[in-house]
């Protein structure tokens, strides 16, 4: 797949901070024994590469909102078409214990002229493993230059599940499963790795844009008034 300018300067953006925190987790694997030194460095390490993102697109695109999941917004202009939802260290935790169920994730968010919004491009990028996620409105998903779809398993006992919710998993009947980090889950699913997506509505504005891997995989997404259900 061809990258478009924008997809590109943000694959670029990843591929920068990745190195940071390739070096940082296998300080990290040293100091699982000491959490509290774990902890402190973990930090520092989601500083630096928000600090490595924000320098990045300040620099390249300087047009564009930068909206962090944390809650930070830099460069906040009413009138720009164009910004960018950035998850720094989605699953901080997994990084914390090194674990490699971490991505750094960015989505571009278009608004047109009637004040509608749209993801129009989404990178994921799991660092430890070196598993690139991408696709652009239109043009199909992407796991590093392989194109991707969603799994051809519709037999209930053969499909996969993820719930990140015990008392809804419950309700559904089905084991409570997530790997700590939404992003890699959307991933998973758009790759044939899972079948399907259960999660509670509560706090996931940051994370819709991603759908857009998932649906140019192939995949659908399902809403009602208390969750999203992902699926093949």
């Amino acid at each position: 797949m061809r990258f478009s300018a924008n997809l590109n300067i943000i694959i670029k953006a990843i591929e920068k901070a990745s190195n940071h925190i390739s070096r940082d987790f296998v300080e990290l694997e040293n100091l699982q024994s000491n959490p509290a030194s774990a902890s402190k460095f973990t930090s520092a390490s989601y500083n630096r590469v928000k600090q490595v993102l924000i320098e990045d697109f300040a620099k390249f695109r300087p047009e564009f909102n930068i909206i962090f999941s944390d809650g930070q917004k830099v460069s906040n202009q009413e009138e720009s078409e164009y910004s960018l939802i950035i998850h720094v260290v989605d699953g901080i935790e997994n990084l914390l214990r090194a674990s490699t169920d971490f991505t750094v994730s960015i989505a571009l968010i278009y608004r047109n002229s009637n004040g509608q919004s749209e993801a129009i491009s989404v990178a994921i990028s799991k660092i430890i493993g070196g598993e690139l996620y991408y696709s652009e409105k239109g043009f199909g998903a992407y796991l590093n230059n392989r194109r991707i779809r969603v799994s051809k398993r519709i037999s209930k006992a053969e499909m996969l599940t993820v719930c990140d919710d015990i008392k809804l998993a419950q309700d559904l009947k089905i084991m409570p499963r997530n790997l700590g980090c939404k992003t890699l889950e959307i991933a998973n699913l758009a790759s044939a790795k899972i079948e399907q997506i259960i999660y509670k509505k509560t706090n996931f504005e940051f994370f819709q844009p991603f759908f857009l891997l998932l649906k140019e995989a192939g995949g659908k997404v399902v809403e009602d008034e208390e969750k999203y259900i992902l699926s093949n």
